[in-house]
């Protein structure tokens, strides 16, 4: 797409990131000579009454982080918004999210991860004290920066104090991250943010969700009645019964059973264990391991990282399928790792073995394994993304399937399934994505491509991938 030159007062420098609403741009400030990050909307790709919505909770991330001021949240500067485009201005941070740390690291060192949490619940502690409640707090929505810090960003659907968005509140959050109470529309107040926070520290301790399902339905049923495993009893894990109650009372099933503050929750965490400060080599090498990298904003200027280079004899959506499912176990590394296997491998087969060897745990191995065997087991006319199960001329000519059976069109059905499947990943804005895409769609494979294509995680997109593919033949 063509990036503009300049949003207000900013000269665009680069891309930080893109993705189906929008584009997050490094800018520079020329009146006051320094660099900040522009997130921004554009409205053509998105219905009227859906870009009102996002503008409205542009503006309302504008003003609940305006309102705040501490060293752990991402200062907002400006709210601008002309007839295409709506952005926000703010400090531009050298670092990653979460979220990609942990795609990397899927388990944290346990000070680490102590450290991550008392730094959030510093800031959220700050935050609820000005009136204002996350209600987002997820892997994502913070940010690691190069020195090891966290910061909390994205207050798009956060709650003011006398001021709310339309949308009710059991709409509003992330599954596996919203307290029971959003999920059943009750009363809500900061505590949801404490839940969310417990849930992470769940995740970070152990790699895995508290409530993971296999649908969203699912992990509302686990949020709403089960109980997740204690930590201390989780093979491979070495936690104390001690930190268990702390989460244990964070992630309650009612808000009046856990910690009555962001302080509280944190001094728990003090009493349970003294943290000693400062980066100690693990964590240095978990945050060195995730460097920025910008994307100028001119075509034709950006150069990929050398020694990557994909081997001629292999199908380029063949090696993206792998290298999809390998990033969810082992990060941004994988497409060196994939691309290094490629070069002595004959065969799909030998690729795989290959490429698990560098997943140590022997149950990510085997769930790495399975998601690449159903992949290959999927090669029907059910229909396959690009780099995804199909694996493109190997899988199909091992399979003796193909896509070159798949109907040209997409049925009323399909979309209705895509919908749900892209809105796990995108959210709300799946209908217009899949309406566009249909429209275009010359065939069932080009709509899937083009679904998968909207999703720039690579985790996510693998689930789509995998979920597009198991469509019914019949829809």
């Amino acid at each position: 797409m063509q990036h503009p030159r300049r949003l207000g007062k900013y000269d665009i420098v680069g891309v930080l990131g893109e993705g189906a609403m929008g584009v997050v741009y490094k800018a520079h400030d020329p009146l006051i000579d320094r660099q900040v990050a522009i997130k921004t909307v554009r409205k053509a790709l998105l219905d009227s009454s859906i870009a009102e919505d996002m503008a409205a909770r542009f503006r309302n991330e504008a003003r609940a982080a305006g309102r705040l001021s501490h060293p752990g949240i991402v200062p907002i500067y400006e709210y601008g918004e002309d007839d295409t485009t709506a952005f926000i201005a703010m400090e531009f941070v050298e670092g990653r999210d979460l979220a990609q740390v942990l795609g990397a690291t899927p388990t944290l060192p346990e000070g680490m991860a102590i450290r991550f949490m008392q730094q959030l619940l510093d800031a959220l502690g700050s935050a609820h004290r000005a009136g204002v409640w996350h209600r987002d707090i997820k892997p994502a929505n913070l940010i690691v920066t190069t020195d090891g810090l966290l910061k909390v960003m994205d207050f798009g659907v956060a709650r003011i104090a006398s001021a709310a968005l339309t949308q009710a509140a059991s709409t509003i959050g992330t599954p596996g991250y919203m307290a029971p109470e959003q999920y059943i529309g009750e009363t809500i107040d900061h505590r949801v943010d404490l839940f969310a926070a417990g849930v992470l520290l769940y995740r970070m301790l152990s790699g895995r969700s508290p409530f993971a399902a296999e649908t969203p339905e699912a992990v509302m049923y686990k949020v709403l009645h089960q109980d997740p495993a204690p930590l201390s009893t989780l093979e491979g894990l070495s936690i104390a019964p001690s930190l268990d109650a702390v989460i244990a009372r964070a992630l309650a099933k009612t808000p009046q059973a856990r910690f009555s503050s962001a302080a509280e929750f944190r001094d728990a965490l003090a009493e349970r264990s003294a943290v000693a400060g400062g980066t100690t080599a693990d964590d240095a090498t978990v945050i060195a391991a995730m460097p920025l990298r910008v994307r100028p904003a001119s075509p034709g200027t950006s150069r990929g990282p050398t020694g990557s280079a994909m081997p001629s004899q292999w199908d380029a959506s063949s090696l993206a399928a792998v290298e999809a499912a390998l990033t969810r176990f082992m990060g941004p590394v994988a497409r060196v790792l994939v691309r290094e296997a490629a070069r002595t491998s004959t065969d799909l087969r030998q690729l795989q073995e290959s490429v698990s060897q560098h997943i140590r745990d022997p149950r990510e191995r085997q769930r790495f394994e399975a998601l690449l065997s159903t992949g290959m087991a999927g090669g029907t006319s059910a229909g396959t993304c690009a780099g995804s199960s199909a694996f493109a001329t190997g899988a199909a000519s091992s399979a003796g399937a193909s896509t070159a059976g798949t109907t040209a069109g997409v049925s009323a059905g399909l979309s209705d399934y895509a919908v749900r499947a892209l809105a796990r990943q995108l959210g709300p804005i799946a209908k217009v994505v899949v309406r566009k895409a249909a429209v275009s769609a010359g065939s069932r494979q080009a709509f899937f491509d083009t679904l998968c294509r909207s999703v720039e995680d690579p985790a996510r997109r693998a689930q789509l991938q995998a979920e597009l593919a198991r469509a019914p033949d019949g829809l």
